[in-house]
């Protein structure tokens, strides 16, 4: 018989030794844990009509959080720095449209619907200065004197042409700088051809609308102001006016959600105080009167298929822990505008300048199973490893085809990156947006049953095995040099 000593080293050997061969042999290992039956089990039940499309702020979209959650215990995850379990509770709240509103300028009086909307914030009754400030970039708004005062920019930026997807994707950065300037609000005065005004009046000023909820979000005002010949349109782009903007009967009520989240702690003495964070949003957009039979939005393209990716990725990490540390994020409220990494990116639980790299798994869906869409990749330097994953399991890793539809603003990805963490998001394989794409891109029709299995299970194990290169890579990724974001990450990480 072999004495205890012996067998304790031999233990210890063989437990060296395999943990050595599955760094050496991650795609192997990939292979054989994350395997078809168990992701369309996955996606079944988050997808199922059960779960009734996983609506924000449903008992439904509180399931997943649970089943999430579960998976994570299961696999051993710890708990992030300050949360007691798994869900870190995100302050969202419904408001309701206003009612009525006035906004004086210059001696011209426009109409609340008639002339603009609320875009954001609350009930208002403000007089003072108005300033103009271009199209509101950082820049232009550092060059004006804001403080206090009630800021007037052209919407979206020099470069979005009036494409409402651009307008739309920059107005809540642009809102966020003129807050920190310690602006009164933003005007944006809207000109697009391809959205009609009447068409922004009925979804704003008519609908119930998803929000962070924020302590002054009734003082910090956010409207959209009808393009025209007014005269004091004119005037303002020479110098500063006085007037007030009223605005009455916004109603807002709480909207009980979660963010869930689970940690696995890096082995490298160093490299473990570096984060990689892997998020996917859980949310979809829930049932809605189609007026045909099936009226459930299951979501299983957008986005239970990243749901299952971080999840399997949270399996592989567990078993072999990286060396830098990784934190899982399932994110609420992407489908109401990316409120969940909002919320997130504003709360981190771990510092953001300790936070190296997003990758988030989201998606449209797909048109092409020979490859992997990833948005962004070509901005930072984990290129390489990308292209290495996606070829590793037979796809090939391409850039966004569709820039027109500005996709990188577009998921939760763009929280991080304009914080100046490297953030992009791994999709599936995507030639257009065609019909296609369109027959199940927020329809009833996207449901487990129309996946490809053999397609996604090579899509799954890329993403996994992009994960353990990027938590293993001496160097963390960075944008590359000239991008939008180099500034802001230079500031966040003091380089």
């Amino acid at each position: 018989m072999m004495n205890s000593k012996k067998c304790l080293l031999l233990v210890m050997l063989f437990l060296v030794s395999g943990f050595g061969w599955a760094q050496k042999n991650p795609v192997a290992e990939v292979t054989k844990l994350i395997t078809s039956p168990e992701v369309e089990a996955h996606l079944t039940f988050l997808a199922s009509d059960e779960m009734r499309g996983r609506d924000t702020g449903s008992p439904e979209l509180e399931i997943a959080a649970n089943y999430i959650a579960s998976q994570f215990k299961i696999f051993g995850l710890k708990t992030a720095p300050g949360l007691s379990n798994y869900y870190q509770p995100v302050a969202l709240e419904n408001a309701h449209p206003a009612k009525a509103g006035e906004l004086s300028l210059g001696g011209d009086i426009f109409k609340f619907k008639d002339d603009f909307i609320l875009f954001e914030g609350g009930n208002q009754e403000w007089k003072g200065d108005f300033v103009y400030v271009g199209y509101g970039s950082t820049e232009e708004l550092n060059q004006a004197n804001v403080k206090g005062k009630m800021v007037i920019a052209l919407a979206g930026t020099k470069d979005s042409g009036g494409n409402p997807m651009a307008i739309f994707s920059a107005a809540g950065g642009k809102f966020q700088d003129a807050k920190n300037a310690g602006a009164a609000g933003l005007i944006e005065i809207f000109a697009s051809p391809q959205v009609p005004w009447p068409a922004l009046v009925n979804f704003f000023a008519s609908n119930v609308s998803m929000r962070v909820k924020s302590s002054n979000s009734g003082n910090t005002t956010h409207v959209w102001l009808k393009d025209s010949d007014a005269d004091a349109l004119k005037k303002i782009k020479d110098g500063s006016l006085s007037g007030s903007l009223k605005i009455e009967g916004v109603k807002t009520e709480p909207v009980p959600t979660r963010n869930v989240i689970g940690m696995i702690e890096g082995t490298d003495p160093k490299l473990k105080n570096e984060f990689l964070v892997v998020s996917a949003h859980y949310d979809h957009v829930g049932v809605k009167n189609t007026g045909k039979p099936d009226s459930i939005f299951n979501g299983a393209r957008d986005n239970a298929i990243g749901v299952v990716g971080l999840i399997s990725t949270a399996k592989y990490l567990a078993q072999y822990p990286p060396k830098r540390s990784v934190l899982f994020i399932a994110l609420t409220g992407e489908e109401k505008g990316l409120l969940g990494s909002k919320y997130y990116a504003e709360n981190p639980v771990v510092p953001m300048n300790k936070t190296v790299f997003n990758f988030n798994c989201d998606g449209a869906g797909y048109n092409d199973v020979t490859i992997a869409t990833i948005i962004g990749m070509e901005r930072t330097t984990a290129e390489t490893d990308l292209a290495k994953a996606c070829s590793a399991f037979g796809i090939k890793a391409t850039i966004d085809p569709v820039p027109e539809q500005n996709l990188f603003e577009r998921s939760d990805n763009y929280n991080f990156a304009v914080k100046g963490v490297p953030a992009i998001t791994f999709a599936p394989g995507t030639k257009a947006f065609d019909e296609e794409l369109l027959k199940y891109y927020h329809q009833p029709a996207d449901e487990v049953s129309s996946l490809d299995f053999n397609y996604l299970i090579k899509y799954y194990r890329a993403y996994v095995y992009a994960n353990v290169l990027l938590a293993n890579n001496p160097a963390a990724p960075t944008w590359k040099p000239g991008d939008k974001f180099e500034a802001e990450a230079k500031k966040l990480y003091g380089k």
